[in-house]
């Protein structure tokens, strides 16, 4: 029981029991896969303001622009909160996996992935991302821009049938429907 290496991983997506759509042998490593950076991203916008304050209540509805990532790139810029998608669509059955950045990303200061890295088996679907950067930055559509890895569960399996199933670009918090 373990992470499936680079060579594993190819083999399981060959049978199936991971999905990556579209796959290239390029974005495979010794333990992980590559995911690239979809083409658009959506700036949190506040939905509430309080005495001069504005913060996100996650009792409402999020709201945000979307910016269309061009081949010119986009300016990122410390102190806003992004949300991404992979390119690729991920899933598995049969292995849990987990998101994370890619060193190179991590040495410009950009987080990537803030903190819901884990994918549940059954999840099926475009991967949103949590984007921060420390400094301004660039980014492009289609940049490799984190890895995927993933790794065999012990136990019986409850696949995951969630809210977020199937989600196509970035999709923003649901938590609000939690307080319906």
């Amino acid at each position: 029981m373990g992470w499936l290496t680079g060579e594993q991983i190819t083999i399981e997506m060959r049978y199936k029991r991971i999905t990556i759509e579209p796959f290239s042998e390029e974005q495979v490593n010794p333990n992980s896969y590559d995911y690239r950076l979809g083409p658009t991203i959506k700036r949190l916008l506040p939905n509430s303001n309080y005495q001069g304050q504005t913060f996100l209540d996650p009792k409402k509805p999020m709201r945000y622009k979307e910016i269309e990532l061009t081949s010119r790139g986009h300016l990122l810029l410390p102190g806003q909160a992004y949300l991404g998608h992979t390119i690729e669509v991920f899933g598995s059955d049969h292995f849990a996996s987990l998101v994370t950045g890619k060193s190179s990303i991590g040495r410009l200061f950009i987080h990537n992935h803030i903190c819901a890295g884990l994918i549940d088996q059954g999840f099926l679907g475009q991967i949103t991302l949590e984007i921060e950067v420390q400094l301004p930055t660039v980014v492009y559509p289609q940049m490799r821009f984190g890895q995927i890895f993933w790794f065999e569960s012990i136990g019986p399996v409850k696949l995951y049938s969630g809210r977020y199933h199937h989600q196509k670009l970035a999709t923003p918090s649901q938590i609000y429907e939690d307080f319906k």
